[in-house]
């Protein structure tokens, strides 16, 4: 589990174009293979048209959600083992893709439900109303369900490894990330900066 240091907050707004750069650098080093895990269309559309021609030239080929049926994104994916897909929401969970075509997922934001959906922010008014609290409540609880879901599409089998990469850096800086960390399994956790991170990379899935 990579944990880059660097990185501009995810309200900065550098964060989009900064973790674009850092992605294609990882999926670069990763020579394809991997799953990007956006919490919004608007970072996933921006992030996939500034990378599309420059991982294409690289011999990468990008797969975005929407621009066919999820289940013919899969078996693209799956078949074109350079390949990278670019999804949000219904791929951070029940998507089952097991070994050599996917070995790294990178998590770019951690998945809070957006606090102005309708339904979410009754609930949400109804627990702090009754005293409790919406964030540690309601908010978080979801939060790690999703988190658990997205680092779960990598490993599938006994036989399978690979990497996860966690581009927000709330998770190390804010309180409520230890939360989401005991959520994972055991595994070794790397905070490292970004000039170091391709390197381990590398070294990690050449042993």
């Amino acid at each position: 589990l990579y944990l880059p240091q660097d990185l501009p907050p995810p309200d900065n707004p550098n964060f989009i174009d900064a973790s674009a750069d850092l992605i294609k650098e990882i999926v670069l080093a990763t020579q394809g293979r991997a799953f990007i895990l956006f919490t919004s269309f608007y970072a996933l559309n921006v992030t996939f048209k500034k990378l599309e021609a420059e991982l294409r030239a690289q011999g990468i080929t990008p797969l975005k959600q929407g621009e066919t049926t999820r289940g013919a994104l899969l078996d693209r994916f799956r078949n074109d083992i350079s390949s990278v897909l670019f999804g949000t929401d219904s791929f951070w969970e029940g998507v089952d893709v097991a070994g050599e075509s996917l070995q790294c997922v990178i998590i770019t934001k951690l998945p809070f439900r957006v606090p102005t959906e309708p339904i979410f922010q009754a609930r949400a008014e109804q627990i702090d109303q009754n005293g409790g609290s919406a964030f540690y409540d309601y908010t978080m609880p979801l939060a790690v369900i999703k988190f658990r879901q997205g680092f779960g599409r990598l490993i599938r089998r006994k036989s399978d490894q690979g990497i996860v990469v966690v581009l927000d850096n709330r998770i190390t800086q804010k309180s409520y990330g230890k939360t989401l960390l005991k959520s994972l399994p055991q595994l070794k956790h790397d905070q490292v900066e970004q000039n170091q991170l391709v390197g381990s990379i590398e070294t990690f899935l050449n042993r």
